[in-house]
């Protein structure tokens, strides 16, 4: 009888914690569809089996809409990757492929993305909170896997997990800025040379290159 109270009193959160994510994916079918800027709440009303008003009483501006359709990306996306479970792994082939599909396939998400990262700085803006989480769960992550490539030999041993990782993170935001002002730029492959020179990775293979037989100084 305990369990099934319990039930009872979470029904309306979970109820609402689904419709939440139901009206998420509405919005960034439609970015993906026609942009951030073709977003309307009618449109989002109709995307995810609701009404207006219900829309507002989740998310009572646009910008919060939008907020909401970045995290439920990065939801989809941690699913895929096995990110929160530890199942990611740092293979620079897999993480070039992975870049260049962000900037190509993805291009009005990153609109988006670039959009609400400049709006972050407004004080009180949803997007604000939004990339502090981000961020925070990005650096948990890189770290984690930096620090996978120190035990497998593949990163200095000497590196702050935390700190590369914060150094990788604003290299990849400068990356996907780069590929606005030119669309031939190849992110994947400049992502990846950057991870090796801030791993270490470049200095690991230099100097097993030097310690193989006949080749040392």
């Amino acid at each position: 009888m305990e369990a099934a109270a319990r039930s009872r009193k979470r029904g309306p959160y979970q109820r609402s914690h689904e419709r939440r994510e139901r009206i998420a994916l509405a919005v960034l079918q439609l970015v993906d569809e026609f942009g951030h800027e073709g977003v309307t709440t009618a449109l989002v009303a109709a995307g995810a089996d609701s009404s207006e008003p219900t829309v507002l009483y989740h998310f009572p501006t646009k910008d919060h809409l939008l907020v909401a359709a970045l995290d439920r990306m990065d939801d989809l996306e941690a699913d895929l990757s096995g990110v929160d479970d530890g199942r990611a792994a740092l293979d620079l082939d897999s993480l070039r492929e992975v870049a260049n599909a962000a900037v190509t396939a993805h291009d009005r998400r990153l609109r988006l993305f670039v959009m609400l990262r400049g709006q972050a700085a407004t004080p009180g803006h949803p997007a604000a909170e939004y990339f502090t989480r981000r961020t925070e769960r990005a650096l948990a992550v890189w770290s984690d896997m930096i620090t996978k490539r120190q035990r497998d030999g593949l990163a200095h041993p000497g590196l702050d997990p935390r700190a590369t990782a914060r150094q990788i993170l604003a290299l990849w935001d400068g990356l996907v800025l780069a590929h606005f002002s030119d669309r031939d730029f190849d992110c994947g492959q400049a992502l990846v040379d950057g991870v090796r020179l801030l791993t270490g990775q470049n200095w690991i293979e230099g100097l097993a290159m030097l310690n193989r037989p006949g080749l040392g100084l």
